[in-house]
């Protein structure tokens, strides 16, 4: 069994507000992500992609691996190699391949699911939450449904659409079992080399595909394709992942999930300001009560202001 923090109200932990700002910086790459993917996935196919991709950032954190190498920390080294495998092979790989048939936006918003498996997975490991907490995640999902709408999980686009939702969806399961299985590991190690040490042991699953890069696809990619793979490289997976997880190691389990239900909005307004996709009325709607979700839950209850009042010394 995983160990998860007490999420019962509580003042905020020390290292709370940076916390939430590596938090905020995680989900606005990451809302990023699905853009930058969706338009190199139509020039690059997704096994050399995330070939070129996981070896580069494999590279650049390589030397962050050495402190899961010492003692004691290398009794976390099984937990990493599985973290690694959710996460750079469970996660990215449907993903990827997902977004060669679903819109940047609709991508943004199948993704924005991740917090409701990592609530259950967090209820089913006996992690505690709120009612508050549960019910601002209810009001986020509802904004997420009316992102969404109700034609996103049909076939209207053919059964190639509705196989790259549900690609993306089985994505989401597995970055759940991600943050959960090396949220131990990265409070015990420290995020960074937490990260890198999963990052590398999961991109060597990609070693074995080097042969699918050829000279001939690099050559013809054009430079917008390069900025978008070392986004994709550097920005998601060596910025966004440490940060995620500092994110995850300083806060409650459920108030750093609920984060990810800004992944949606920053993902269809790149969408919208990349790739010319429309703005709705239900596009406005849906971001406002995700963002409404989110304030609830964040925002302290009648117990947790009393507690901070009685714990804080009169000037």
């Amino acid at each position: 069994m995983v160990p998860v923090a007490d999420a019962s109200p509580r003042r905020a932990p020390s290292g709370s507000g940076a916390g939430t700002a590596a938090g905020l910086a995680a989900v606005v790459i990451w809302g990023m992500a699905p853009v930058a993917t969706r338009a190199l996935v139509l020039q690059l196919a997704p096994l050399p992609l995330l070939v070129i991709r996981m070896g580069v950032a494999a590279l650049v954190l390589l030397p962050w691996c050495g402190p899961v190498l010492r003692r004691p920390a290398r009794r976390y080294v099984p937990r990493l190699v599985i973290a690694g495998l959710l996460g750079m092979v469970g996660y990215n790989l449907p993903v990827t391949i997902g977004l060669q048939w679903v819109p940047a936006s609709t991508a943004g918003l199948v993704l924005a699911s991740e917090p409701v498996w990592l609530l259950l997975a967090a209820a089913f490991l006996g992690e505690r939450a709120s009612r508050r907490c549960w019910a601002g995640a209810a009001v986020a999902l509802a904004g997420v449904a009316l992102l969404a709408g109700p034609g996103v999980l049909s076939s209207r686009g053919g059964m190639r659409e509705l196989a790259g939702v549900s690609l993306i969806a089985l994505g989401t399961v597995f970055f759940a079992a991600y943050t959960l299985v090396l949220r131990p590991a990265s409070r015990a190690c420290g995020p960074v080399p937490a990260t890198a040490a999963s990052t590398v042991a999961g991109s060597l699953f990609y070693a074995a595909f080097a042969g699918t890069v050829t000279p001939s696809q690099l050559g013809r990619l054009p430079a917008a394709a390069w900025g978008e793979l070392a986004f994709l490289a550097v920005g998601s997976i060596v910025v966004g992942m440490p940060a995620w997880n500092l994110a995850v190691a300083r806060l409650p389990g459920q108030r750093a999930s609920l984060l990810l239900y800004l992944e949606p909005l920053v993902s269809v307004a790149g969408a919208i300001a990349l790739l010319g996709e429309r703005l709705s009325a239900d596009l406005v709607a849906g971001g406002a009560l995700i963002l409404g979700g989110i304030a609830a839950t964040w925002m302290p209850g009648p117990r947790e202001r009393h507690e901070y009042s009685a714990s804080t010394p009169a000037s």
